[in-house]
């Protein structure tokens, strides 16, 4: 899994990592909503539980490692609890899902992909100028 810790490590350059809320508000999370503590960027989730509106999220942490979460979504509010930290891509896959997994590390190219285009987009220009 050589290429995904590439991945990893190229991918921070790029994103900040933040506390997920555990619950709160969707739309206006305030800095009083009980929070999970790790420090993460959300990357993916999977539907657990279609009747209880329950699913699995997929964090990466600044340390290189994911999390995984427990959310409840009503209209407004999502609700989350802590299921796994600290798991290694292969970890991940065994928890999470093969086919789950792998869309992780399409986001996570899509997101280096993107960054490094608007890196390149704002050297060019900042040149011209």
């Amino acid at each position: 899994m050589e290429h995904v810790d590439l991945l990893i490590k190229k991918l921070t350059k790029y994103v900040s990592f933040g506390q997920p809320v555990s619950s709160g508000s969707v739309f206006n999370q305030r800095i009083s909503d009980p929070r999970i503590p790790i420090s993460a960027y959300y990357m993916t989730m999977k539907l657990h539980n279609e009747e209880e509106r329950c699913y699995h999220e997929v964090w990466l942490t600044k340390e290189g490692l994911f999390a995984v979460t427990e959310a409840w979504y009503t209209e407004t509010t999502v609700t989350r609890k802590l299921l796994h930290n600290d798991l290694t891509y292969e970890q991940l896959m065994e928890t999470y899902g093969e086919e789950e997994a792998k869309s992780v590390v399409v986001r996570m190219t899509e997101i280096i992909s993107k960054s490094e285009a608007d890196d390149w987009n704002r050297s060019f220009f900042s040149k011209r100028m």
